[in-house]
């Protein structure tokens, strides 16, 4: 046989032979196996440190439901940042992320692995006074809520109905929910509580803005995570901050306005200096709104 044939044969052999070896590897848009991604978020909430205050702990779990466009997926991942800074909660915070570049990083944001991350926790945490921080960010609807969408994979919606649906089976008391979505106003009235916070981008008959790929955050999510959160002294006073920077924004730009809304139960309006005693130690006064 000729020897350059030979050569240019095993070539090509070898070609074919790492090309099955790399198409048997998984890829970034290949997800594991939903009872691997159950095991992972399992793990995960076991390892959380439980504190001992009396003030209690923070728990945060960010959800980036639309996986067409990176903002959702960039808006989780600094409110992870902000609010784990703010509470102190790095090693008690999780991510559910919808990417259809990349479905490995992260458990998919979908509806049953959010279920199992919010049952986790409920279980590991101190029920009478450990809060729950739950970062919904996607675009929504008035009818069902916030789209949960990866590429081709099955699409679904998150509906205010399945939030209080898990968070009651959970058991968790204090909870603040954040929901930065057209329309998110819907998610109020299912989810307020007498320890309840929650807080959304547009009320129920209202789009909000900013969800598309030339930004890194939502309007909503850059006036709250950037602009607010960090300088002010309680999540009440951020909320009323980045409701001022939002009409602004939406008057330069002549848009209809959003008109996010803030709901705080009696006995979570009491608690919230409590929670927020740590960051307000360092904020610019001392007033409670």
């Amino acid at each position: 046989m000729d020897r350059s044939i030979g050569f240019v044969a095993f070539v090509l052999l070898l070609q074919v032979a790492c090309g099955m070896a790399a198409a048997a590897e998984p890829t970034l848009l290949t997800p594991p196996p939903a009872n691997v991604q159950r095991s992972t978020l399992l793990a995960s909430v076991s390892q959380m440190p439980r504190g001992n205050g009396t003030g209690g702990d923070v728990y945060f779990v960010g959800f980036a439901g639309f996986g067409e466009q990176k903002v959702f997926r960039k808006e989780a991942e600094l409110a992870r940042q902000v609010f784990t800074a703010r509470f102190a909660a790095q090693a008690r915070s999780l991510l559910l992320v919808n990417d259809s570049h990349d479905r490995q990083t992260y458990p998919l944001a979908n509806y049953d692995n959010l279920r199992i991350a919010v049952d986790a926790i409920g279980h590991h945490m101190h029920r009478d006074r450990d809060a729950l921080v739950l970062m919904l960010t996607s675009h929504g609807n008035d009818r069902d809520g916030i789209a949960i969408t990866n590429g081709k994979l099955p699409e679904d919606a998150l509906s205010p109905k399945d939030v209080r649906r898990m968070l009651d089976e959970a058991h968790i008391r204090w909870r603040i929910v954040i929901v930065s979505a057209c329309y998110s106003g819907i998610f109020i009235p299912v989810l307020k509580s007498d320890t309840t916070l929650v807080m959304t981008a547009a009320d129920a008959h209202h789009s909000s803005f900013g969800c598309d790929d030339t930004r890194d955050l939502t309007w909503f999510g850059e006036a709250l995570l950037k602009d607010a959160l960090p300088h002010a002294c309680s999540l009440t006073a951020a909320y009323d901050d980045m409701s001022d920077i939002i009409v602004k924004r939406e008057n330069v730009e002549q848009e209809v306005h959003s008109n996010p809304k803030l709901f705080v139960g009696p006995q979570m309006q009491t608690r919230l200096p409590q929670l927020d005693a740590a960051a307000a130690r360092h904020c610019a006064g001392a007033t409670w709104h």
